[in-house]
């Protein structure tokens, strides 16, 4: 299945990735950001409903220090860190939230034409990052503000030695297409007040002729290529 996830992402379609019925369990549509488009957006919106969100992998990220947003709470939140523990959830205290941007080619930046500008902004701005640090800062602050309506991600590195959410392998997967290393992605949600089951992913993945693929194999795939790791056993705390 992973070959035909991998082609429907070169053909700039969505797939869906659904993580491990041991972790979150559920699923979300995953298309790779340099072909976003407000259609997609509008999709996502609608028929996903959840968190609207673009990643990058860490060492991207750090070409212009990019935070993870845990750790600039816990650097500047003025108030008392025990808001940040989060262990009575019983997950991993590490996500992959980091800022929230707008392009600057936006005017509120929340309407779908706004946020497709943003995310197809962002990913042109991945693919020319160079070695400068500062120059990479100031291309940053000229394209982008922040706070705004898109959520980064950073997908941790080598994947999932460190952490194996839909962060990690929506990524990986778009930068084994040989794409921008950049998936735009949100958590599809059901009527039933909750997210979609496995069952409610088959139906639409059937009858929107779009390519479900499991978390597992991804990892599978990794295995074969980097070295193993050991499948999702418990779930992740944010994305």
């Amino acid at each position: 299945m992973i070959n035909e996830a991998i082609n429907a992402l070169k053909h700039g379609k969505i797939i869906l990735i659904h993580d491990f019925n041991s972790r979150e369990n559920e699923t979300d549509m995953v298309v790779a950001s340099q072909f976003i488009t407000p259609e997609i957006i509008r999709t996502m919106r609608k028929d996903g409903g959840g968190l609207l969100c673009t990643t990058i992998r860490e060492n991207d990220a750090r070409k212009f220090n990019l935070p993870y947003l845990d750790d600039l709470f816990y650097n500047s939140l003025n108030m008392d860190r025990s808001i940040l523990n989060s262990s009575d959830m019983g997950y991993d205290t590490r996500d992959a939230f980091s800022v929230t941007v707008n392009s600057r080619d936006t005017y509120t930046g929340i309407p779908d034409n706004d946020r497709y500008k943003t995310v197809k902004h962002f990913s042109e701005f991945i693919e020319s990052l160079g070695n400068d640090v500062n120059e990479n800062q100031k291309n940053f602050g000229r394209i982008f503000r922040v706070p705004g309506h898109i959520h980064l991600l950073i997908a941790r590195n080598n994947y999932f030695k460190t952490r194996k959410g839909h962060t990690e392998l929506s990524t990986y997967i778009t930068e084994k297409a040989g794409l921008i290393p950049s998936a735009t992605i949100v958590e599809t949600l059901s009527d039933s007040f909750n997210a979609m089951t496995i069952e409610e992913s088959k139906k639409y993945a059937d009858e929107h002729n779009l390519v479900l693929i499991d978390g597992n194999e991804i990892i599978e795939d990794y295995n074969r290529n980097y070295g193993v790791v050991e499948q999702a056993t418990h779930s992740h705390r944010g994305l």
